[in-house]
């Protein structure tokens, strides 16, 4: 689990993987973070804009929140395994990320 600070310029909060499981980011709350107050916007593939009425992101968190996926691993081509951008429309906000792999003796080919 690692902790990112997201602001209002978008970064890649993972690169592309394959071999990814599941991936999990939570805006923490706060009552736990006091300065994280604004919106995490989230977009695989590419970098979105920090705007609800943008149809750029894939996901949009408020404090508190979470979105996650647990990948099928009988999918040919899991579909979240492709980089995570994130952007917030307010510096200095706290998420937390966690990922999980297919283990390395057990590595998907497709």
């Amino acid at each position: 689990m690692a902790r990112l600070s997201i602001g209002t310029n978008p970064i890649q909060a993972t690169r592309p993987n394959k071999n990814r499981l599941s991936l999990s980011v939570q805006f923490l709350p706060a009552g736990i973070i006091v300065g994280n107050t604004g919106l995490i916007f989230g977009k695989f593939g590419s970098a979105p804009k920090a705007d609800p009425l943008s149809n750029t992101w894939d996901f949009v968190l408020n404090p508190g929140a979470t979105e996650g996926t647990n990948l099928d691993e009988s999918l040919a081509k899991a579909p979240l395994t492709e980089d995570l951008w994130l952007i917030s429309d307010t510096a200095d906000q706290i998420v937390s990320l966690t990922e999980r792999y297919v283990p390395e003796n057990n590595v998907k080919t497709e």
